[in-house]
């Protein structure tokens, strides 16, 4: 596979709170590097992060109709993909971090902050299963990030440890099964629900704090 098939287009997507250059891989060219790497026997997990999720689109909405939440706040996404969510707090946040489990969002993420000329945001590797972060947050960004339930407890540790802290989290989720015991058991942490619906998919909106 040629490495430019695989290398990604800057976007531009403008919102109230300011326009943003996204770097989106090609999305036909990972399919089918993906089945190449397979084909040859390796195991290399489905990169889901390669494309914007109507979760993310849902929080990205949110955010940018409710600039308190960011501007001149420290910022943390969780298993952030391509990063949205992060780029359209960037354009106001004190600080951003968006991370992920895998080099290769984390190396997309910051194709995404050189192209927006971003002095206050950085990606970084973090894996939720390694143990809580050291970093600072007031507000913390998880979306679509409780599809998997050998996961559920370290994402609800990982809550809970900025709840304890005093940050707001946003949680943006499609409905699923899967996510109902997670959903339940922050229940007495949400101040606010409602449901978008993102290109065909109804998305809840979820904002926790003590």
């Amino acid at each position: 596979m040629p490495e430019n098939k695989l290398s990604p287009t800057l976007q531009q997507l403008a919102y109230t709170s300011g326009s943003i250059l996204i770097a989106i891989p090609d999305e036909e060219g990972i399919r089918l590097n993906y089945q190449q790497s397979v084909a040859e026997g390796k195991k290399n997990e489905f990169p889901y992060w390669a494309r914007i999720w109507p979760s993310a689109w849902a929080m990205t909405e949110y955010l940018d109709e409710h600039p308190e939440l960011f501007n001149q706040k420290k910022v943390i996404e969780f298993a952030a993909g391509l990063g949205l969510p992060s780029l359209l707090a960037a354009n106001g946040a004190e600080s951003v971090i968006a991370s992920d489990y895998l080099e290769e969002p984390v190396n997309n993420i910051n194709k995404s902050i050189l192209a927006n000329r971003f002095t206050n945001m950085k990606a970084a590797l973090y894996n939720w299963r390694d143990g809580l972060p050291d970093w600072d947050a007031d507000l913390v960004l998880l979306s679509d990030t409780n599809y998997n339930t050998e996961d559920q407890a370290a994402v609800e540790r990982l809550i809970r440890h900025y709840l304890n802290q005093g940050s707001t989290v946003l949680l943006t989720t499609p409905h699923r099964l899967a996510a109902r015991e997670l959903l339940e058991s922050l229940h007495e942490f949400c101040r606010h629900t409602e449901i978008r619906t993102v290109k065909g998919t109804d998305i809840s909106v979820y904002k926790y704090s003590l």
